[in-house]
């Protein structure tokens, strides 16, 4: 895992236990549904607080497929990456 999959996974529990009210753990196999119970309103709030907290914008496109913590950790460590290659206007 790299270093900003980390700040990301980091980030992804702290949304859980203080937006979400989760008390317990969160691992990247946990699946999102079957396992942390997210719905389409724990979607949104969990969404939100990822793209407030790196400043990137998660579309629905970019999260068709995603099922585990681990595979929205690694798009949003993609997302903010490709956001920190850009050239500043």
């Amino acid at each position: 895992m790299t270093a900003l999959e980390h700040e990301v996974l980091d980030v992804i529990r702290r949304i859980f236990a203080t937006e979400l009210e989760h008390s317990g753990t969160v691992e990247p196999e946990h699946h999102l549904q079957r396992d942390l119970h997210v719905d389409s309103l724990n979607a949104v709030i969990l969404a939100v607080g990822l793209e407030d907290h790196f400043r990137v914008r998660l579309t629905q496109e970019d999260t068709v497929g995603i099922t585990t913590v681990g595979g929205l950790m690694v798009r949003v460590a993609e997302l903010v990456q490709a956001a920190r290659e850009e050239p500043a206007p």
